[in-house]
């Protein structure tokens, strides 16, 4: 079962990507990169004060070591993949939320080792794993939403006509993507409950409450605080895990990104029926 999850999930978030590009156009992601107020502060929220709140976090319920770092990891780690379908699903912004993830997985073989080594939590042997791991990743998440937004620039009837019919059939994926992460990981949590699940689920409602209040501070519209939001509250475990297991041979830091994974679901659940009881139907225009 598990392995045909394995299998399987990777072609559903395919699909999820190509949703989500047939909702977006060029010039949406371009206005994101050429008026960067909303970017420039989303990356600061994720990128600077995430990892630093994750230091404090980690020294003030003095985690172990392992723990700590595995934390601190998460916390620097980019995007999640599916955060651009999530910030789709709760009404946000979702060229900016594209535009975070773009530029959170690009810069990440160089702020993941950047953030481990001025924490103190580890040091990375090379970045050139990470490098690929991340290109990867971003190939997963780009190729996928640029064929869907290539077909809405060029047959918008169809892609509108395509995007309601595939609506339905993504959101059971991503249920199904939910629930496989639920399934894989229910034996780690109930293990480490107790001793790392505080700081997780604290690190994920530090994370929301970060980017709504910077976004409300600086006055930005519903759409964007949602997806700053989003992109901040969902991190790349794969990516987490790919650092601890793969190039620090550290099982002990995979927990807290483990337990991540099925808090940050319950997070974006939460986000989706909020969105969608206080803005209302979707607007399925590409606007």
């Amino acid at each position: 079962m598990t392995s045909l999850l394995a299998a399987l999930l990777p072609l559903g978030l395919i699909l999820l990507m190509f949703v989500v590009g047939l909702r977006l156009s060029l010039t949406q992601v371009i206005g994101a990169f050429s008026r960067p107020k909303a970017l420039s502060i989303g990356l600061l929220v994720q990128l600077i004060v995430l990892p630093a709140a994750a230091f404090l976090l980690s020294r003030v319920l003095a985690l172990p070591a392992p723990m700590a770092a595995g934390l601190i990891l998460v916390a620097a780690a980019p995007g999640g993949v599916t955060s651009n379908y999530i910030a789709h699903l709760a009404r946000a912004d979702l060229a900016l939320s594209a535009a975070m993830t773009l530029v959170t997985t690009a810069l990440a073989s160089i702020t993941i080792p950047l953030v481990l080594t001025l924490t103190g939590a580890a040091e990375l042997p090379g970045a050139a794993g990470l490098m690929r791991m991340s290109m990867i990743m971003a190939g997963v998440a780009t190729l996928p939403m640029g064929a869907g937004m290539a077909l809405a620039a060029w047959r918008p009837g169809w892609a509108n006509w395509l995007g309601v019919g595939l609506e339905p059939a993504s959101k059971i994926i991503f249920a199904a993507m939910v629930l496989a992460t639920f399934i894989q990981n229910w034996p780690v949590m109930m293990q480490h409950i107790s001793s790392v699940g505080p700081a997780v689920l604290a690190l994920n409602l530090i994370a929301l409450s970060l980017a709504g209040a910077a976004g409300f501070i600086t006055r930005l519209g519903a759409q964007k605080r949602r997806a700053i939001m989003v992109e901040a509250s969902l991190q790349n475990v794969a990516v987490a895990l790919f650092v601890a297991g793969t190039l620090l041979d550290n099982p002990a830091m995979s927990v807290p990104a483990l337990i991540y994974a099925l808090v940050m679901n319950i997070s974006a659940l939460a986000q989706i029926a909020m969105a969608h009881k206080w803005v209302g139907p979707a607007n399925l225009n590409r606007t």
